[in-house]
């Protein structure tokens, strides 16, 4: 191992035929939706939108901006919600026809397969194709034994994904692993992080990195790029310790660090990435999911301490919660659109959605376990809504996504009235021994203001999403203010200040407050180590320096 790496050198390459859109008409038109995301808080602008189709292509874009210093801003599938893919000026670079599969893979120490494909494709793309088999295009692609794990993956009887679920199953790939993307099944199989075995990254200048894990890792808190020209980049990684929850605020920061951990999270301001490799995993047979009703908060949060402790009988794939305010939205309108939701009572306060695995030998045990610990708070499987197959977590999945899809409708309603309005979603988590205190600051501080409010999220990760909806404009400030507030609360308590989404354009308030001046400096050198004009992702994460043009 070392700790040294040597940049490529990219191809010329002629752009001329290159999807290039300049019309500035145009772009405000047929175009608009590529100067938003799904935050909806900037108002984009860019000279042009490039739409390259291979990484040769986005190396020639990257170094034609770097000689002219003009700003780039990468674009995945716009599903974000920190306004990353919003471009303020400059080249707005669209991934959306880099969507091949690349290769296959199998690690025989570790018996475990993986895939590869450029950063455009979308997951579930991916995940189709995984599941079906449906990988001809393959055929002929990588190496003799990258050739040969495709034809023994493709004579496997069991049924392999990839396990990572950020519930947006439309993201790209090259986002969820620039966001280091997470989600329900976070809880069971950790964020998308541990399981990118490779990755391939054009730098500002055109360089391209070809990164695998486990070759190349931090000496003295340092690592050395040799850039084409044979300069060297030295990266010195930043100091600040991370909070032990599941974050995504802030570039990953360790002494022994790989590298390949610092472009995963980074949003995007390190370098474009154009090819990942994920890891797979075996699609589990058997599944039983459930909703638990409950008639108080607490009693769902003593079960959730129940089912993650070291001696349950059971566990978890993950751990869903839905608040008061998310019942009462789905008892009012869900039935309006056809939602059914079996079991649930009048007096339910409290959902814990959860899924597990069995097999046929421990099924009936691990039911008698679960029956315990649901009688041990208050509510038992007669209260419950369980299913054993994928259609029934459709269903619940359903009913899962209406909440915020309503939440949704009515900020577009009151939008209407009052531009300024628009949905405030928290993005912390928390260590889990401070849960509960957590939860219950959301509940009093909220009510005391009498905000409108939902929460629903991870609980498993003690990673709630609290919704405030503001009425008018003067609530909308008020909405700001408490999630600065909140924020503060999790940082005291040990968490984080983003543990899914990231930080953007939105958020840096929110990572400086975390992690301070000296850390915001700290990341803003390893920045400017590999981006010295400053030119990717410009206003991501951390904000430009004085000295930058």
């Amino acid at each position: 191992m070392t700790n040294r790496i040597v940049a490529q050198a990219s191809d010329i390459v002629d752009l001329s035929q290159t999807k290039t859109v300049v019309d500035q008409a145009e772009i405000t038109d047929t175009y608009a939706l590529y100067l938003d995301d799904e935050s909806h808080s900037f108002d984009g602008v860019a000279e042009k939108i490039i739409f390259p189709s291979t990484e040769a292509e986005v190396a020639a874009i990257m170094r034609s901006a770097y000689e002219s210093e003009i700003p780039v801003t990468i674009q995945g599938g716009r599903t974000g919600l920190t306004g990353a893919a919003v471009p303020l000026g400059g080249i707005a670079l669209n991934l959306e026809k880099m969507n091949q599969l690349s290769y296959m893979n199998y690690d025989n120490s570790k018996e475990l397969y993986s895939i590869a494909a450029q950063s455009g494709l979308t997951l579930e793309d991916l995940v189709d194709a995984v599941q079906s088999k449906k990988l001809e295009k393959l055929r002929g692609k990588g190496t003799p034994n990258q050739q040969k794990a495709l034809e023994r993956f493709l004579g496997e009887a069991q049924t392999l994904t990839f396990p990572v679920d950020p519930t947006e199953m439309s993201a790209w790939l090259g986002g969820i692993v620039a966001c280091n993307a997470s989600g329900a099944r976070t809880f069971k199989y950790g964020a998308v992080r541990p399981w990118v075995y490779h990755i391939r990254v054009v730098l500002a200048n055109g360089d391209i990195l070809d990164i695998e894990r486990g070759k190349i890792i931090a000496e003295n808190g340092k690592f050395v790029i040799v850039l084409s020209d044979g300069t060297e980049a030295e990266v010195t990684i930043p100091s600040y310790t991370m909070p032990k929850t599941k974050n995504a605020a802030g570039l990953f920061a360790k002494p022994d660090m790989d590298l390949i951990d610092l472009f995963i999270g980074s949003e995007g301001i390190l370098g474009v990435i154009t090819e990942v490799e994920l890891g797979l995993v075996q699609l589990e047979e058997n599944i039983m999911t459930v909703m638990a009703f409950f008639p108080s908060i607490d009693d769902a949060i003593n079960f959730v301490y129940d089912v993650r402790a070291p001696d349950s009988p059971i566990k978890m794939d993950f751990l869903e919660y839905f608040g008061p305010h998310a019942i009462e939205m789905i008892k009012e309108k869900a039935g309006a659109a056809g939602i059914k939701v079996p079991a649930m009572k009048d007096d339910t306060k409290a959902i814990i959605f959860f899924e597990f695995s069995f097999t046929p030998e421990n099924m009936e045990e691990l039911v008698m376990g679960l029956e315990e610990i649901l009688m041990k708070n208050n509510t038992s499987s007669e209260s419950s809504w369980a299913g054993m197959d994928r259609s029934e977590l459709a269903k619940m999945k359903t009913v899962r996504h209406f909440v915020p899809e309503t939440v949704n409708g009515i900020i577009a309603q009151r939008k209407a009235q009052y531009p300024e309005v628009h949905k405030i979603g928290t993005d912390m988590a928390v260590p889990d021994e401070t849960l509960r205190e957590y939860l219950h600051y959301y509940i009093s501080t909220l009510d005391a203001q009498g905000m409108e409010y939902v929460m629903w999220g991870h609980i498993g990760d003690n990673h709630i999403h609290v919704n405030m909806l503001p009425r008018n404009n003067e609530e909308v400030k008020q909405g700001m203010d408490n999630y600065m507030i909140f924020a503060k609360k999790a940082i005291e308590l040990g968490g984080t200040v983003a543990a899914e989404h990231g930080i953007g354009k939105l958020k840096r308030a929110f990572l400086e407050a975390m992690y301070g001046e000296k850390g915001i400096t700290e990341m803003q050198a390893v920045k400017r180590s590999l981006d010295s004009k400053w030119l990717i992702n410009r206003g991501n994460m951390v904000p430009v320096p004085a000295d930058v043009s």
